[in-house]
């Protein structure tokens, strides 16, 4: 009896767990800065990617939704990190992608 208790709760805390996952976003903007000067903007992200298959394609949508919603900017820097914790601390991100425009 007591080993089925413990295998249902398993199960259950498993598959709460996956579903909890399932229902996290691809990623998360934490933070936008942008420095204007004469002539350019540079514009700097700090992104929380919770899903990190296909890390090309999201790097991808968050550069169109941010150009879509801001205008595009002279630079784009989209700092990559895999949770708030690491922000919060002051680690450095795991991938670092600069977008350089005319």
């Amino acid at each position: 009896m007591k080993i089925k208790v413990i295998t249902t709760f398993l199960l259950f805390c498993l598959i709460a767990g996956i579903c909890y996952y399932i229902s996290l976003p691809d990623y998360h903007v934490r933070n936008s800065m942008s420095l204007s000067n004469q002539g350019t903007r540079d514009t700097e992200l700090t992104v929380i990617v919770y899903k990190y298959w296909g890390i090309d394609e999201t790097i991808r949508k968050i550069e169109t939704e941010h150009n879509k919603i801001n205008g595009t900017p002279t630079t784009l820097e989209i700092n990559l990190y895999y949770s708030a914790w690491l922000i919060r601390y002051g680690e450095k991100p795991f991938k670092t992608v600069v977008f350089e425009y005319d």
